[in-house]
């Protein structure tokens, strides 16, 4: 469970014992996950109607996840990534919520976006009292229409806060309209001003279940580049195109499981300001 909420998918959602429960806000409701023991959880709310159903689809119950594995180790070292992020769940977030966090997210990290979440939720979100403790629901456009770019900026959302204001302003309508055609879909999300390739495969891949996106940052640049282009320059649009082919229609599960690898071995990724051993494949498969 660990694996799933602090991998970098979702942000609202915090552990009170160290990744054993788990309190976060979905939809409508506040939940607590707790982790019985490594093959069950047990789920508890404010709100049960439709309980079961909602956690089915937020938690992906519907993938294969064994089918997932099997198909993305194409090799050894994606079979050490897979081993080592073994666990980890792509979460299905709604879709208002996870498009402001990724807009958030850019140039920014998981502290940040988080404390940016969590400012934006106690300042406009619905308080709710839970098993003592106090929650706040995510903001809905209603609640965040009339807040300025000025008082976003006073949350320390900086330029970001210009994108966020004319999201919400301009919430657009196929939001909410079934996705027709992928490419076309991610197309749109990209004339919204604020929204790159990057976010747009975030909101695809986390708010529409659409797991074919493969987004890339930094890590999975330096990933990619190290291990499937011979340490060669290439774009981030090559970058996407390649995650696609290696791993056809698990290539958002194939993403945050090498996501989660990279972050957590930085020293397979040594910065160019410091003078490190150069790490070869079977160094690391071996590690």
């Amino acid at each position: 469970m660990v694996k799933t909420f602090e991998c970098g998918q979702i942000f609202r959602f915090e552990t009170i014992d160290f990744g054993k429960t788990y309190f976060g806000a979905l939809h409508d409701r506040i939940i607590k996950i707790t982790q019985k023991d490594p093959h069950t959880l047990i789920f508890s709310s404010n709100i049960n109607s439709n309980l079961e159903k909602l956690l089915k689809i937020f938690f992906r119950t519907h993938d294969n996840y064994l089918d997932m594995q099997k198909s993305i180790k194409i090799d050894n070292l994606m079979k050490k990534v897979v081993d080592f992020s073994n666990g980890l769940h792509l979460l299905n977030q709604d879709n208002f919520e996870c498009s402001i966090s990724y807009i958030l997210s850019q140039c920014s990290n998981i502290p940040r976006i988080k404390r940016n979440l969590k400012d934006l939720g106690k300042l406009y979100g619905k308080q709710v009292m839970f098993e003592d403790k106090e929650f706040f629901l995510f903001p809905t456009r209603s609640d965040l229409i009339t807040v300025t770019e000025e008082e976003f900026r006073d949350l320390g959302f900086g330029y970001r806060a210009k994108y966020l204001r004319n999201f919400i302003k301009n919430y657009p309508s196929f939001f909410n309209e079934p996705v027709l055609d992928s490419e076309i879909f991610n197309q749109k999300l990209q004339n919204i001003e604020g929204i790159g390739q990057k976010v747009a495969d975030c909101i695809q891949l986390f708010a529409y279940g659409d797991i074919s996106h493969f987004p890339v940052d930094t890590w999975m640049e330096k990933f990619m580049i190290k291990f499937y282009n011979n340490g060669e320059k290439i774009s981030k649009k090559k970058i996407r195109e390649l995650g696609g082919t290696l791993f056809g229609k698990w290539a958002g599960y194939a993403q945050e499981f090498i996501f989660y690898y990279a972050r957590n071995h930085p020293q397979f990724f040594p910065s160019k300001k410091k003078k490190k051993k150069n790490l070869k494949m079977d160094e690391i498969i071996n590690s």
